[in-house]
């Protein structure tokens, strides 16, 4: 009996789609906090932190930006990033405390770089932003103003805290 059921246990994690077992699993990396640095262009680099939990194949992040240069009021924001099985595609929902809010998606991870594209937001100006995996405790990301944009208008770094 009991071999019996380690048999059917291991036919069904078997005969799971590729796609389905662990989409995931290479935001693994993100889990914690990190203490990061972001500028806009022109403006003085601002202090942030994130804070990233994958649970059931849900990742979430939060983001929070205490007021500081001429910030009136800290900055808030929460994300959720799943993958789409149907589309092959990761699927990021972003919404800020400023009405701010995002869709994106991404295809394949690139090596260690992650190209965001949105798909709809509140600006009505799509854009784009490519995150690159320095190491194992360090991240580095570009913002772009639209999706053909080859220059920069928001970036950012974030360390491991």
């Amino acid at each position: 009996m009991k071999r019996s059921f380690v048999f059917a246990v291991l036919a069904v994690a078997l005969s799971a789609p590729a796609g389905a077992q662990t989409p995931m699993a290479d935001f693994q990396y993100y889990a914690g906090s990190w203490s990061c640095m972001v500028t806009s262009a022109g403006e003085a680099p601002q202090k942030a932190t994130a804070v990233y939990a994958i649970d059931s194949g849900l990742m979430t992040e939060t983001v929070d930006v205490p007021p500081q240069g001429k910030m009136k009021s800290a900055y808030r924001a929460s994300a959720a990033t799943t993958y789409d099985a149907k589309t092959h595609r990761y699927v990021e929902t972003w919404l800020g405390n400023q009405a701010d809010w995002s869709i994106s998606d991404m295809g394949a991870m690139s090596g260690k770089t992650e190209h965001w594209a949105d798909t709809q937001n509140s600006s009505g100006k799509l854009s784009r932003t490519v995150v690159t995996r320095t190491s194992q405790n360090q991240f580095d990301f570009l913002s772009y103003p639209t999706l053909t944009s080859t220059k920069s208008n928001f970036k950012g770094s974030c360390t491991r805290a």
